[in-house]
């Protein structure tokens, strides 16, 4: 007799034996007691969860001979037929390779039908979203409008690439991931009854890596029976499915948080001669650090993460030791490192990189002197008083010169004040911008206007090339005027300038916190700016 893989020969026969499901098995079992059974189920969730399980005790409940029930006689004909997937009325379908619309014009033929003996012809198509569109087309009329004797059955792993008009027609039950307290108690009901053992902490171990999905835990359980016989221990867990135990993920981390770089290395080294995963390697340090840091921000992982009690004391106890901001430091820079794996060609430099990182970084209290650096830096860009100890005294700056600009200033003598308001009368009529800019300088003779702002003899010089500017000047001063930058003022304003500058500079280079950021960075200041 050929052997029968643990997946298939403990699949659940009966509504009761089905776990982890318990509301969707309560909701179905209460619409077959009272009658009120949709033309259309649509069971989705993440895979091994008994979405297909659960459409074939729906077929055998539909389909007893004692009667619609949600508990189903499991003796009779129609009963062994389904459970043998032998069943001439209950038509299961692979979406994955009847995916055309030849295939679904073929299932509405098969649906004008009536059932060759059992009380409905129940329909169950696997992995239903892999239907093309024309399909899904040909399959919405029969759907929305199905005989009396026939009952759909739809199971996806992606519900949402399901076209809305197939979804509102459907009584949709979504499957939850199995916790790892469950999956591990299925687990030893299962061994109890063959006559096995594996360890505590190898079906812990098996239950994390199954993913929430049931039919992997025993897949790797089996898998681990095959080599051991009938008892496994945790180690042999560990070797036969090339998994990182956790025990090794708990070293790796407190390594890594207490910057052991030396020892860091050493498990990265030890993970490449076991042939582990590397990408496994950094999720599971990654999640070991995300655990962490909840149970230090939040007092406690329970509840917050699939653990069992053992692992969540640990977890909790292991947080009380870390500082909750430097943890969440850490975690980022983790995460920071898996989305850098994606596509890396790689894989082992990039969890060297991220290790080392990790292992080297500054510690908070130096962190906490960089910023306090960079915030009196900033103070002292914008001219704000900053309590430092040590600044160095830099002697007053001299007075500036005030210089008050005139308004169409009145020179002597007095004919010459009337030359020039006729003058910038004259202007403003013609040219309006200009005669704004004239105002601001000083009319020192009919060939000489200065200016102590750089704009306004800019804007003034350009305007002596234009004609009617000259035209103006030649009718009221006889001349085109030359116009000169006040030398003085403008030099003594640069070098004011200047001098602030390097006094900000000075100060900025010989701060005490300024030196300690550069101890800890390295590096050189290249330039200091106004904010």
């Amino acid at each position: 007799m050929s052997y029968l893989v643990l997946a298939r020969k403990w699949r659940p026969q009966r509504f009761a034996d089905v776990v982890g499901q318990e509301i969707i098995v309560q909701t179905l079992s209460r619409a077959l007691e009272s009658g009120r059974i949709a033309h259309a189920f649509l069971l989705t969730g993440s895979r091994g969860v008994g979405k297909t399980t659960v459409a074939r005790l729906l077929a055998k409940a539909l389909s007893c001979e004692t009667g619609i029930t949600a508990d189903p006689c499991g003796v009779c004909a129609h009963c062994k037929e389904i459970a043998a997937g032998e069943s001439l009325d209950v038509i299961e379908i692979d979406g994955a390779s009847n995916t055309g619309v030849d295939d679904i014009r073929e299932l509405r033929e098969n649906v004008r039908y009536q059932p060759s003996s059992a009380r409905f012809k129940v329909f169950i198509i696997d992995e239903v979203h892999m239907l093309s569109t024309n399909a899904f087309n040909a399959l919405l009329k029969t759907l929305e409008e199905p005989p009396p004797h026939v009952k759909f059955i739809f199971a996806t792993t992606e519900s949402h690439k399901i076209p809305i008009t197939i979804l509102s027609r459907c009584q949709r039950y979504d499957f939850r991931r199995m916790s790892v307290a469950v999956i591990v108690e299925r687990l030893q009901n299962i061994l109890r009854l063959e006559n096995l053992s594996v360890d505590a902490e190898g079906l812990a171990l098996i239950a994390e890596n199954a993913d929430g999905g049931m039919r992997d835990a025993l897949s790797l359980l089996d898998q681990v029976l095959s080599f051991s016989g009938e008892t496994a221990t945790v180690q042999e867990v560990v070797s036969i499915l090339g998994l990182i135990d956790k025990t090794t993920l708990v070293k790796a981390t407190d390594a890594l948080l207490e910057g052991n770089t030396k020892e860091s290395m050493r498990f990265i080294e030890a993970a490449s001669t076991a042939g582990y995963d590397f990408k496994q390697l950094l999720d599971g340090i990654t999640l070991e650090l995300r655990n962490l840091c909840l149970a230090a921000s939040v007092g406690s992982i329970e509840g917050l993460a699939d653990l069992s009690p053992e692992r969540v004391k640990q977890t909790d106890e292991r947080a009380m030791r870390y500082d909750a901001v430097d943890l969440q430091r850490v975690f980022g820079m983790a995460i920071q490192a898996t989305d850098q794996m994606v596509g890396s060609q790689q894989p082992r430099m990039v969890v060297e990189l991220a290790f080392l990182k990790i292992a080297d970084r500054p510690k908070l209290a130096q962190m906490t002197e960089v910023q306090q650096a960079l915030s009196r830096l900033e103070s002292l860009a914008s001219h704000a008083p900053v309590p430092v100890k040590q600044m160095p005294v830099v002697a007053p700056p001299p007075p500036k010169p005030v210089v008050t600009p005139v308004r169409a200033p009145a020179p002597t003598p007095a004919g010459e004040a009337g030359v020039w308001h006729d003058y910038v009368e004259a202007v403003a009529g013609a040219l309006p911008v200009v005669a704004h800019h004239l105002e601001h300088g000083r009319y020192n003779s009919k060939d000489l206007i200065e200016f102590d702002q750089r704009l306004h003899f800019l804007r003034v010089q350009e305007a002596c090339q234009l004609e009617e500017f000259q035209a103006i000047c030649k009718q009221h001063l006889g001349v085109v005027p030359k116009v000169t930058l006040s030398e003085s003022i403008h030099v003594a304003k640069e070098s004011e300038e200047k001098r602030q500058q390097l006094s900000i500079e000075e100060q900025a280079r010989n701060h005490p916190t300024v030196q300690k950021a550069l101890e800890i960075f390295g590096g050189e200041i290249k330039a200091v700016r106004k904010a």
